[in-house]
């Protein structure tokens, strides 16, 4: 009965109404909040989570297959971004292997590796070294993955210690890292 004469009185029943208005108010800006930052949230997670970024000092990275070790190189620096998968290296050393054994060493001023693909790609002041002394100096040496040749492009030198010296463009090194074969005009030097 108390609540009856409470809802007559004109002045409880304003007091009711805007009541009620400030809580319908207060419930739609809570669901339009909701939906307007929802889409905020998602671009911030998928921006954190998914695009992973590393600068790193002193970097070594190593593929090994069924626990033997097929190359490692060490890199005084490296950048990883995961929205590529490609680390860019700075000043890279390293060695490829076969049957546990070095194979070729190389050296770069710059480089990429590609964790996806597994492959290495070196620039700028690139030299291989077989374990037999042939040197190849290049302006791009890449790598593409166990069983797979390597190419050398670019101002190709190649020197077989006491036998030769040649020039070229273009070299395919194969993926035992004892024979290659140069593609297109180049020039040789026998020594005597």
């Amino acid at each position: 009965m108390k609540l009856i004469n409470f809802i007559k009185n004109k002045k409880n029943i304003g007091y009711i109404l805007l009541f009620s208005i400030i809580i319908i108010a207060c419930g739609w800006a809570f669901i339009c909040a909701g939906m307007l930052t929802e889409s905020f949230k998602h671009k911030i997670e998928n921006e954190t989570y998914k695009n992973k970024e590393a600068n790193i000092d002193n970097l070594l990275v190593t593929e090994t297959k069924d626990g033997e070790k097929l190359w490692e190189l060490y890199a005084d620096s490296g950048m990883y971004n995961d929205s590529d998968n490609i680390v860019l290296l700075e000043n890279i050393i390293g060695n490829f292997y076969e049957d546990k054994v070095v194979k070729a060493s190389f050296k770069a001023d710059k480089g990429t590796y590609n964790a996806e693909k597994k492959e290495i790609i070196l620039y700028n002041n690139v030299i291989l070294v077989y374990t037999d002394g042939t040197n190849i100096q290049a302006d791009r040496i890449t790598y593409y993955g166990k069983d797979k040749d390597v190419e050398a492009i670019g101002d190709i030198r190649i020197e077989k210690p006491n036998e030769a010296i040649i020039y070229g463009n273009k070299a395919i090194l194969g993926s035992n890292f004892s024979d290659f074969h140069i593609e297109g005009r180049t020039k040789t030097k026998f020594y005597m």
